[in-house]
């Protein structure tokens, strides 16, 4: 019985604590309210989804600045990283599901180390927002008007091609690969 009363008796001082530890405001007509007013909880929401946005940006745009061309090779992560930077997590919410999902298979693909928080939250909102809305489920005028918007995205549809000869592509695999392949390595080994 008294160690009901010492357990009761604690939780009442906490509950006591916790009332004078909570800030006061005064309501209308003078009423006292006690809480986190409701406009401080829309402030402080407002800048931690601030805080997460500038941090995918961020992080996002190390990676992407890389590698000078990477933008023109990932343009739908390039598209992602401008819409998070200009319209913020509104704007990149609003983005049609394929563009999303082709960014996060961009995205999957360039990074080995998910140890920056932002790009590891920006892969996360991507998978939710793709498993929420398959892709496809959007008009193409909604795409259109994404791409109108702004004269600094290019059109995400179209990939640049170029010819290259037999040689330089070689060259370039070596260097993708680290593996010279056999008959360069016969050849030097000859030579």
């Amino acid at each position: 019985m008294l160690q009901d009363l010492k357990t009761q008796l604690g939780q009442s001082m906490k509950s006591v604590q916790r009332l004078l530890k909570s800030p006061v405001k005064l309501g209308q007509g003078g009423n006292l309210m006690l809480g986190v007013p409701k406009d401080l909880e829309l402030t402080r929401a407002q800048e931690e989804a601030r805080r997460h946005r500038r941090r995918m940006t961020r992080d996002l745009e190390v990676l992407l600045g890389q590698h000078p061309s990477s933008r023109q090779l990932v343009r739908h992560l390039a598209v992602v990283e401008h819409t998070l930077r200009t319209k913020g997590l509104k704007g990149f919410d609003a983005l049609p599901a394929r563009v999303i999902a082709k960014a996060l298979a961009d995205l999957d693909s360039l990074v080995r180390d998910w140890s920056p928080a932002g790009l590891a939250e920006l892969r996360s909102r991507m998978a939710v927002i793709v498993k929420a809305r398959p892709p496809g489920d959007e008009p193409v005028s909604t795409m259109m008007d994404l791409m109108s918007e702004s004269a600094e995205i290019v059109e995400v549809n179209h990939a640049d091609i170029s010819e290259v000869d037999h040689a330089e592509f070689e060259e370039m695999e070596r260097s993708w690969v680290g593996v010279m392949p056999d008959a360069v390595r016969k050849q030097q080994a000859n030579a």
